[in-house]
């Protein structure tokens, strides 16, 4: 299937829980809160809900309808702090 969508390398910069520890440990001595993650990648899909992230991307030859991703992460929408897009040059940016 054909698609005219831009895919854009992004940073995405997004929350994640802790957790589960490997011990028993004393609930005083423990630190709390989220993680933040960072992950880079192409956006393969993008709604309101989720974001998908590719790092891996085949680049075909012809018109794009052999697209192929590996090593997706889908991110709630929720948990992203902050997208940042990445500077690609025009011979990189891909139409698919």
């Amino acid at each position: 299937m054909r698609s005219t969508a831009k895919i854009r390398l992004v940073l995405i910069e997004w929350i994640d829980s802790q957790g589960p520890t490997e011990r028993w440990n004393y609930v005083g001595d423990l630190e709390y809160g989220p993680l933040v993650c960072r992950s880079v990648g192409w956006l393969i899909k993008d709604t309101r809900d989720i974001k998908v992230v590719a790092p891996h991307l085949t680049f075909p030859h012809g018109d794009g309808a052999d697209l192929q991703s590996c090593g997706e992460m889908t991110i709630p929408t929720s948990a992203i702090r902050k997208i940042t897009q990445l500077d690609t040059s025009s011979k990189h940016a891909l139409t698919v």
